[in-house]
Order: structure tokens, then sequence, then C-alpha cells
């Protein structure tokens, strides 16, 4: 699914807020695989303004959070690029598949997953990113605990 934008500003808020929370380093992760650098980050939809969730159709409410994907080819200034995402979250014994949605935003392209969890408990994130014209995906696994607000 994608979302374009003709500029405007509340998208471009919208857009700034959460691009903005992958360069912050106590919420955002980067991981290199040869000359791709995936930046992700997980945090609790009740972070974002209620009316720049509307805008995204996210669910906002305490137990429910996202994982925000965004690959760069080259170094942290080069563009993002398109990709195929798929994976699954989960705890240590059930695994549920998560649904990315791809955002388009002037140059900038990034993919959300919404999903619930439960307070303290940790989430183990398996994705496959497929970046355009490569052969191989890229494989990230990572685990996260979320606290309700």
């Amino acid at each position: 699914m994608k979302h374009s934008s003709r500029r405007s500003p509340f998208a471009t808020v919208a857009v700034s807020l959460l691009l903005a929370l992958l360069a912050t380093a106590s919420r955002a992760e980067m991981r290199q695989y040869g000359s791709f650098e995936v930046h992700y980050s997980v945090f609790a939809s009740s972070f974002l303004q209620p009316d720049i969730a509307a805008a995204y159709g996210i669910v906002r409410a305490k137990d429910r959070a996202l994982v925000n994907i965004a690959v760069r080819r080259g170094t942290r200034d080069a563009a993002t690029v398109s990709a195929v995402l798929s994976g699954t979250r989960g705890d240590l014994i059930r695994k549920t598949p998560l649904e990315f949605r791809e955002i388009h935003e002037d140059q900038a392209v990034y993919y959300i997953a919404e999903f619930d969890f439960v307070s303290g408990e940790t989430q183990y994130f398996d994705i496959a990113i497929q970046p355009a014209g490569e052969a191989r995906p890229l494989v990230l696994q990572f685990n996260h605990v979320l606290y309700a607000d």
C-alpha cells in the first residue's frame, strides 16, 4: 500500500516525526549489510500525536505498537530504497505475521507494521528485507521489550 503526499504541511510534519524516530539513538537501531544500512525502531503507537496517527490510519492504544524500517544504499546521507518486507514477531511460543505498509514521502521510503503487545513482554522480530534489484534478502532479527504508558 502506498501513501503519497503533495507535500502538505501536515504530511511533512507526520513524515518528519516518523523519520525522526529512525534518527533517535534511544529508540532507533541500525544494521549494516554490505552496502545497505537498515534503520529500524519499535515504539508504542500512543507515542504518536492523534492527528498524525489518524492521517496514516494508525490505531493509537496502550497495547499497540509499530515497527518502522527504512533501507539505505550507501551512507546515512543516501536516499532510502524500495524493498519488499515480510516477517513475524511474537513471544517464545507464538509467532504472528507482520503486515508492512510502504510509505512514500518526497524521496523517503519506509515501511511500518502495527501489532498488539503485552506490557513488559519481550517481542522477537524476524524480518526478511528484499531491496529492489537484489537477489538475496537481508535478514533482520532482533528483540524488543515494550511497556504500556
